[in-house]
Formats: C-alpha cells, structure tokens, sequence
C-alpha cells in the first residue's frame, strides 16, 4: 500500500487538471484510513459540511458502548477496531443539528465510514444530502417541483423564487451534494431522485446500486429519514429517492433507466 501511495506521489507534477488532482487526494485518503487500520489497530469516522464540503472540526461523536470521540482538524475520529455489527453513535457540535445514526462493520471493514451533517436550519426548512462512495465519480442530485423548477448541476442551481438552491456540487466521489428548500410549499409535489451522471450511456449499468449512495433528509432541525441503495437494486442510471405531496415525505427509493 504504501509503495503505491509513494507512485501516485511520484505521478502528482503529471496531473494536468483539478480533477486527477482530487482522485489523487481522494485515493491518499483512502490509503491513509487503510494505514491507519493496519499499523494502528483503529478505525476512522469522517465528517463533512453539507453546504460546502469542508471537515467538521472539534464535534463529539459518542459510540455507544464504544466511547466519546473529538474530531480533528480533518474532521476525523479514530477508535480502537470493533467486530462485524452495527454501531449506533451521536454527533453533536454547537450551531450543527445532533444526530444519532449508525455505521456498519462488514467484513472487518467499515460499509461506509463518512458522513455528512447539517448546520441548524429555520422552521420549514428542508435539506437534502447526498453521500456515496468513490465510484461512479459523478452523481447528481435533483429536486423538481412539478410545474415550476427543476434544481441540479445541469438544470438550475437556484429557483427563481429563490425557494430551493443547490448548495454544492460534486463531481469526483464521495459527495457531499446539497439542494435546500428554503419554503416549502405544502401544495406542491416535490421529486427528488438521482442520477448516475459517470455511466448516463449505459442504461443498464449496475454502478449505481453499488455506490454506496446515500440521501440524507434534514428537518424540524433533525435527521428526518435516510434512504441508502444497495446491490440488490439492479441495473440503472436514475435513483427515484422519495416525493413530498402536500407536504408529506414519501417514500420510492428504486433504480430504474
């Protein structure tokens, strides 16, 4: 592992744009987890900013039964490594919304071991998040509110009405991608779903079931609902996550073309 870390290293000075320069740091990042497991005896937990992506730093993340853990300036917490199970653990930082969600050992590895949050929002608000793993490079999140807008990358990044924004998009792995509706209209129907951008020419691509993508739903200044795929959904380019009709939340989450 390390030999390889040391040939990307050598390749940095041929990259020739931002993005080789991401996958490099994604693929440094990744080693560095495996190092730290390896050499240590730990595991990690990372956490993100849902608007902009950046570390969450000093947050305490409580493991039940496991203990209490600071992240640091990376937004990371390490903790002594644990068998196959699921692991219920609260994050909490002054000024973010407290969460309790779980992670899962598989295998002697954690499933997926980063994590979004969101800053407090104002009543009425609602937050859309969008994680997943390194590949496909390139999901997209979309909300459209029938008859009126359709907000992602490659539509509009702002309602008119500024009522809906994408805070962030992603185009290199892992996410976070963040649309936030900033007035709900509970006389509307809302879709939200997502689409595998990377493999778009290959209807029938089995890369989005295994991306270990996931919609995290934020609301009343708490974690709503979370929606995950996973490799038993088939082949297929678009994620139907969930709709909101007259301001009930309702559950799709499938892959279809």
């Amino acid at each position: 592992m390390k030999k390889l870390f040391i040939l990307l290293f050598a390749l940095m000075p041929l990259m020739a744009n931002a993005q080789l320069e991401d996958e490099f740091n994604r693929m440094k990042d990744i080693m560095n987890d495996v190092d730290r497991e390896t050499e240590m005896g730990v595991f990690t937990l990372h956490f993100f900013d849902a608007e902009d992506g950046s570390p969450i730093e000093n947050a305490t993340v409580t493991i039940l039964n496991i203990g209490d853990f600071q992240t640091d300036i990376a937004g990371m917490v390490t903790f002594p490594i644990v068998g196959d199970n699921t692991y219920t653990f609260k994050f909490s930082k002054q000024g973010y919304i407290t969460v309790t969600t779980r992670f899962e050992v598989v295998a002697g590895d954690i499933f997926n071991n980063r994590f979004t949050m969101s800053k407090l929002l104002d009543i009425g608000q609602v937050r859309v998040v969008l994680d997943w793993g390194s590949n496909p490079s390139d999901l997209d999140i979309h909300l459209e509110k029938v008859g009126a807008y359709h907000i992602s990358y490659h539509d509009k990044r702002v309602a008119d009405d500024r009522s809906a924004v994408l805070d962030r998009d992603d185009m290199d792995g892992h996410g976070p991608e963040t649309i936030t509706i900033t007035d709900l209209d509970e006389n509307a129907t809302y879709n939200c779903f997502v689409n595998d951008y990377t493999n778009r020419n290959n209807t029938t691509s089995q890369k989005l079931a295994k991306s270990k993508a996931r919609i995290t739903i934020y609301t009343d200044n708490s974690l709503y609902k979370s929606f995950e795929v996973n490799k038993n959904m088939g082949g297929g380019t678009r994620w139907d996550v969930f709709q909101i009709k007259n301001g009930e939340i309702i559950d799709l989450n499938r892959i279809a073309n």
